[in-house]
């Protein structure tokens, strides 16, 4: 029972402590970039390079199909700002107790919403790339219908997932530091196991339900969804009711690890 107990504090936390989130999600996604040459540019220079990679080699040297009609590019950008997003909060996140150590023993700073300011600092440049991929389907003759404004949904249900798992992961960086290496190797596979590059209907049908269980196929398919009008998430209840039991575990488990190891942080930081 205090596992729910804790979740609805974190909430009010989130709510009483909401300005004090947005000044240090700023300030956070300004110092990531501080001190560079061309400064916050690179937050989108980076990925803007990664999409014209993966077009290139799939779109113009493989010459991958329209998918449902949808010309590559656009198929190809729907996805992938998904993953944008998801890999820099989740890496970011997993780092931000011994990012902010000096926070961590301060007995009165509530440390539990640093996972959420790094979400939060991944949000604008993801954005930004919302807006892009608006502008690449208009570019395509792709107009935007009124399936578009559940795009708001699918980004709550990436924040509650990215929050989930960040709780974990954060909680266990300090007495784990390995853990972000065990991370980028299994982005690798989790990568090539979400429809981000290559279409759903490539994949054999008795593989399928296998790519189902991960969390990230229900959001990767809900954003083209979305973008292309082509359904709405309560048309997939199994796929729902499946991505926010899963996701609402996720919390339970971070909530509780979080409560064991947090009166150790500083000993470790």
């Amino acid at each position: 029972m205090y596992l729910f107990k804790d979740l609805m504090d974190y909430i009010r936390d989130l709510v009483a402590n909401r300005k004090l989130i947005q000044k240090f999600s700023i300030n956070d996604f300004k110092s990531r970039y501080a001190g560079s040459f061309l400064g916050i540019m690179w937050a989108f220079i980076q990925p803007t390079v990664n999409i014209a990679v993966y077009w290139f080699v799939f779109g113009v040297g493989l010459k991958s199909p329209p998918t449902n009609g949808v010309p590559f590019i656009l198929y190809l950008i729907t996805g992938i700002i998904v993953w944008f997003f998801f890999s820099e909060s989740f890496v970011n996140g997993t780092n931000c107790f011994r990012e902010y150590s000096y926070l961590v023993k301060k007995v009165t700073f509530n440390i539990k919403i640093l996972p959420t300011v790094k979400i939060i600092s991944s949000l604008y440049t993801h954005i930004f790339f919302i807006g892009f991929a608006i502008v690449m389907l208009l570019i395509y003759n792709h107009s935007l219908s009124l399936h578009f404004i559940q795009i708001l949904y699918y980004l709550l249900c990436l924040m509650v997932l990215l929050t989930g798992l960040t709780w974990i992961t954060a909680s266990l960086q300090p007495f784990f530091t390995d853990i972000l290496q065990f991370i980028n190797v299994g982005m690798q596979v989790l990568f090539w196991g979400t429809p981000i590059v290559v279409p759903v209907e490539t994949y054999p049908e008795n593989l399928l339900w296998i790519m189902k269980l991960n969390p990230l196929y229900y959001i990767v398919q809900g954003y083209r969804e979305a973008f292309f009008g082509t359904g709405w998430f309560w048309e997939h209840p199994v796929m729902t009711a499946y991505f926010w039991g899963f996701s609402f575990v996720l919390l339970l488990i971070g909530i509780a690890v979080y409560r064991k190891l947090r009166p150790h942080f500083a000993d470790v930081l």
